[in-house]
């Protein structure tokens, strides 16, 4: 073979050889080429949710409440109306009242204890010509009272006054009363104290006289204690029935002849 043959086949094989490189190795294996370039995935591409979807609730944080839940009922309340009446009921205009609410308190048991509670909420009013004040108020115990009586008036002197507030939509009363003005000159309370003779040292005391007609009467002390005393007048003056406090029953007292006015200071038996 000549020179030029020999050349002819050398170029032959190097073209062979340059395609096969080309094309990838015999086994099918990438080329250098093939593997500086990544693959393609076949996996399918993550897609975006639908903007439709709601995502589940969270948790609530701790002391919130479930919003599917009712809030606290509103508190149950009634009404309360004041009255200031003369002892024959005629009423009282203009006189400053006020009723405090105390707790803790069950108004079911119509008791308010002397000691443990606290007076948590005030209303004040003045009566108006028919002597009444209106509140609406909470169900619960009350105190009520009142201030500066107008000029002219004598309140009776009872001590502390309650009421109690038990249902929603309830109305309770409770009334102040006053001495009946221009009361009989045998109503004096400087009269009755002349004639009482077993007061000892009350006689330099002031003392009020309520509920007096004339025949009976009632008459309080200022002093410490208990000094009400119920009395009645004979022909020759005034004179003690009752000393406070006592047992007398008021089947007893009705049959001494005591006026059904004075009913509420005598025992039911």
């Amino acid at each position: 073979m000549g020179f030029r043959g020999v050349v002819q086949q050398v170029l032959v094989v190097v073209a062979v050889v340059l395609a096969a490189s080309a094309c990838g190795g015999e086994d099918g294996s990438p080329t250098p080429a093939d593997r500086s370039t990544p693959a393609t995935s076949s996996l399918p591409l993550p897609t975006t949710p639908p903007t439709d979807v709601v995502p589940p609730p969270r948790n609530p944080s701790p002391g919130t409440p479930a919003p599917d839940k009712p809030g606290n009922p509103p508190q149950a309340s009634g009404t309360v109306v004041l009255e200031t009446r003369t002892l024959s009921g005629a009423p009282v205009p203009n006189v400053p009242v006020n009723l405090r609410l105390v707790q803790p308190c069950d108004p079911a048991s119509h008791d308010i204890p002397l000691e443990g509670t606290t007076e948590v909420l005030r209303r004040d009013a003045v009566t108006d010509a028919n002597g009444s004040a209106t509140f609406a108020v909470p169900v619960g115990c009350y105190r009520f009272g009142m201030g500066t009586p107008p000029p002219g008036t004598t309140p009776v002197p009872e001590g502390m006054h309650s009421l109690f507030l038990l249902h929603q939509g309830q109305v309770v009363s409770g009334e102040l009363r006053f001495q009946e003005p221009n009361l009989p000159p045998f109503c004096a309370a400087q009269t009755i104290v002349h004639d009482l003779d077993d007061i000892g040292e009350l006689g330099s005391d002031n003392a009020t006289v309520t509920e007096c007609d004339g025949t009976w009467a009632v008459i309080v002390w200022d002093v410490p204690g208990d000094s009400q005393r119920i009395v009645r007048r004979a022909p020759d003056g005034w004179a003690t029935y009752v000393y406070f406090p006592h047992d007398v029953c008021w089947t007893k007292a009705a049959a001494d002849g005591v006026p059904t006015r004075l009913q509420d200071y005598f025992i039911i038996c």
